[in-house]
């Protein structure tokens, strides 16, 4: 497989404008609430307390000092959240249906084929894999993986496996022998050009039920993916409180709490909002996609996140989700077109950003194609909420 550039991790943490990023990937996208609690004492000792939940469902800590990298690099290792080879850290980019175990309608057996899939790429014969290798193993259920692009995806089946590479080349294996056969297919599988990464489907928000059961997951999406030690530890709490003591991750920044009794739903929504997450699917900022930018970042030109919450307030409900408003054109925070894309290219002169604007484009092609020109959040509130108004 091609290999491509690299994703910031425990052993390379990324420049940016408020210290160093550190990207930390749960195994199997679950944490107890000891993980949790170990990782949001990380974040305040080593950091500045801002946690990140990312689109793929992996967690950034943020305003890291560079004199605690290896000292924050041991501690993630015993907490059980990083790998001890570097470059199996590197390659470890694994998404497993987080409802695995608890979900009755997931079939196969996905936490075993993941945990093959990770033992697997320790190999030295996996070498060659791009460092940002990706691999989903999806078991369906009522939130499957479907709509999130890897290298390799696995489909579990009650024994069998359907094995995908990108570029369309589709084997079946049984389960005991899919991960090495997955891997193998990585391995020889050339991939000249990626398609874009479709749009992101809305986030799941409050309760869903499994199928026949008066029990299922309850879905949480902080703002913007953004979060606070205190806030993941109250995560924690509720997790051990309504339902199975494990806080699980969901691709598009969406934490995930199993095990919940419908009964309990209410009140667990009511607890989550007072901690600070969104447990309504019609919160404004649900449907808003927004990197921190500046000054947090170094390469930011405009304050994308106070932005787009002050955008967030001023929409119609007509007004297309979801909507990616970025700092910059490099459009960290979503790969790919979204219906409104907004790219920071400086600031007005009280401070707020402003931004080009393209319909249906994707952030590294506004610059080209804006529709629209050097726009205040007020004038693009405007123009968005007058250009969907209802008939």
């Amino acid at each position: 497989m091609r290999r491509r550039g690299w994703n910031p991790d425990v052993f390379a943490p990324m420049r940016a404008g408020d210290g160093w990023l550190v990207r930390v990937k749960p195994p199997e996208q679950r944490m107890t609430a000891a993980m949790v609690g170990d990782l949001a004492e990380m974040a305040a000792r080593w950091g500045n307390g801002v946690i990140e939940i990312t689109t793929r469902a992996s967690l950034q800590l943020r305003g890291i000092d560079e004199a605690a990298f290896t000292p924050l690099a041991i501690a993630l290792q015993e907490a059980g959240l990083a790998a001890a080879d570097p470059a199996l850290e590197q390659r470890r980019n694994i998404l497993v249906s987080p409802l695995a175990g608890d979900d009755p309608t997931i079939t196969g057996d996905p936490l075993a084929l993941g945990r093959a899939l990770a033992a697997g790429l320790a190999d030295p014969a996996w070498a060659g894999l791009s460092q940002k290798f990706s691999a989903i193993v999806d078991g369906g259920g009522v939130l499957p993986l479907s709509c999130v692009r890897a290298d390799i995806r696995l489909r579990t089946e009650a024994r069998l496996v359907t094995i995908t590479a990108l570029d369309g080349t589709m084997i079946r294996a049984d389960a005991k022998e899919a991960a090495g056969a997955a891997l193998a297919l990585a391995a020889r599988t050339e991939i000249e050009a990626r398609p874009p990464a479709p749009p992101p489907s809305p986030p799941p928000v409050g309760f869903i039920a499994y199928p026949g059961h008066r029990r299922g997951a309850f879905a949480l999406v902080p703002p913007f993916g953004d979060l606070r030690p205190r806030m993941l530890t109250a995560l924690a709490a509720l997790s051990e409180r309504f339902g199975d003591g494990w806080l699980r991750l969901f691709p598009g920044r969406v934490f995930l709490i199993a095990g919940v009794d419908e009964e309990n739903a209410a009140p667990l929504a009511a607890a989550a909002a007072a901690a600070g997450f969104l447990t309504d699917r019609s919160a404004p900022s649900l449907g808003l996609i927004a990197c921190i930018g500046a000054p947090e970042c170094a390469g930011g030109d405009s304050p994308s996140r106070a932005d787009a919450a002050a955008l967030a307030s001023l929409l119609s409900p007509n007004v297309p989700r979801p909507l990616h408003i970025s700092g910059c054109a490099k459009g960290c925070a979503h790969v790919g077109p979204a219906p409104v894309t907004l790219i920071g290219v400086g600031r007005g002169a009280d401070g707020s950003g402003l931004y080009d604007l393209a319909f249906a484009a994707s952030a590294d092609h506004v610059g080209l194609q804006a529709d629209h020109r050097l726009l205040s959040i007020a004038e693009a509130a405007a123009l968005l909420n007058h250009r969907f108004r209802s008939p």
